[in-house]
Order: structure tokens, then sequence, then C-alpha cells
């Protein structure tokens, strides 16, 4: 569900800028680059999420494994 929430997010910032071209043959251009654009921000995003919980986990592992703890928190 949240794939879906982000693509809305994606739709609806792509016609807020899509808004500030004149209608002729450079938006349909200027409509690809600005998707792709929000696209690449998306997905850098998420891997930027998914990595910082990633290092998190493996220094808390570490913290445990150093300290002889487990899950304390």
């Amino acid at each position: 569900m949240s794939e879906f929430k982000g693509m809305v997010e994606i739709t609806e910032k792509l016609f807020k800028y899509l808004d500030t071209f004149e209608v002729n043959s450079g938006r349909e251009t200027a409509r690809q680059i600005i998707l792709d654009t929000l696209r690449k921000d998306a997905i850098e995003n998420k891997m930027r999420t998914l990595r910082s919980a990633s290092l998190y986990e493996k220094g808390a592992r570490e913290y445990y494994a150093k300290h002889g703890t487990s899950g304390e928190f």
C-alpha cells in the first residue's frame, strides 16, 4: 500500500511541476524528465531508509555480541 501512496505522491508532484509549463511540444519531454527525476528521488529515499535501518540493526547485533546481551531494549 505504501508503494501505491508513493506513486500517488510522485504523480501529484509531476502535475504540480507540469502546471508551470506551456502546453506545447516540449511539455512531453519535460514530463518525462520530471517523472524520471521524481522516480529516481523516490528510489533513493527508499534505499536510504532501508540502508539506515540495516545499519542500525547491524550495530545493535554487534553491540549485543560484544557485551553478551540480547535485546534488552
